[in-house]
């Protein structure tokens, strides 16, 4: 039998968890008037905050205009403070208590997916740097909607299939659900405005479409799937096989040099953003935190 899951929630944004005291200290750096880069920088760490904020500021743009795929300083300047101070003060659910749903791992996760997609796909040049962030922090938040919403349900599912092949989780959900995590994630992200082309490639990067069915769909989609093996293998940090990694690597046109040159630099930002989840490392108003990720362009020139 199949649960049953609200689609009126899934534009709203404000259903879904952060990590605990993450909105309480979002507002009080509103309150320090931090510059927006910071706060900017702060939002980029959290899928149901992004995700809020960006359907948030596309709310605002007229029909017919492009519309905002990545948290920038410039948005939130366009949203104004006060509109970010009530978005952080609106009542969310709870964390996720569903058995056999580590929360603390799919945030992590969730971070070294975006860092492994900005990096890869900034090096390939697929689509701007930021934008692949985001899409690679937002692809799995279907999964959060359902730990979220069906605590029970799932989590009797997690524990059938959650250490299996990730294809029959998938299935189990769509049979369960009515349509699995990533379909989810794709929903969510078209609710908050996001271009349709990402939503896609996040909805098929678990199964990308095959090698002779080209175009920047597809394409994203497989840098989607190079982003989620690197990051489960940042988070073993580095420990595991390479063949699922190299086998996406290699559709879009990388060897194994080039691999894990991508890897070792997703894995760098991905270190230097972590701190970023933990409020009391954070720095004091006003001092600039160094940024230790090179250009991509110098990094990865030597296989563009």
């Amino acid at each position: 039998m199949s649960a049953h899951i609200d689609l009126a929630h899934l534009p709203g944004g404000a259903i879904l968890p952060s990590p605990a005291g993450r909105c309480h200290w979002l507002a009080n750096l509103c309150e320090q008037q931090v510059s927006l880069d910071e706060l900017a920088e702060q939002l980029g760490c959290d899928p149901a905050l992004t995700g809020k904020v960006i359907g948030l500021a596309n709310a605002g743009v007229p029909p017919g205009e492009r519309t905002h795929a990545a948290v920038s300083a410039a948005m939130l300047a366009a949203i104004g403070l006060p509109s970010l101070r009530q978005a952080f003060a609106a009542p969310a659910l709870p964390a996720a208590t569903c058995a056999h749903f580590d929360a603390q791992r799919y945030w992590s996760h969730a971070l070294a997916m975006a860092c492994a997609a900005r990096v890869a796909g900034d090096a390939l040049q697929l689509a701007p740097a930021d934008e692949l962030y985001s899409c690679g922090l937002l692809a799995n938040c279907g999964q959060l909607a359902l730990a979220t919403w069906h605590p029970q349900e799932y989590g009797e599912l997690l524990g059938q299939y959650g250490n299996g092949a990730r294809a029959r989780l998938l299935c189990a959900e769509s049979q369960r659900f009515g349509r699995h995590q990533l379909a989810l994630s794709a929903m969510l992200m078209q609710g908050w405005g996001m271009p349709d082309i990402l939503c896609d490639a996040v909805r098929c990067h678990a199964a990308p479409p095959g090698f002779g069915r080209a175009g920047r769909m597809t394409d994203l989609a497989w840098l989607l799937k190079l982003a989620s093996g690197f990051a489960d293998l940042i988070l073993r940090n580095g420990a595991g096989p390479r063949g699922p990694v190299l086998a996406a690597a290699r559709v879009l046109g990388l060897d194994r040099n080039d691999m894990e040159t991508l890897l070792r630099h997703s894995s760098a930002e991905c270190s230097e953003r972590r701190d970023l989840l933990e409020p009391q490392t954070h720095i004091a108003p006003g001092r600039t935190r160094t940024r230790v990720r090179p250009a991509a362009r110098e990094v990865f020139s030597e296989f563009i």
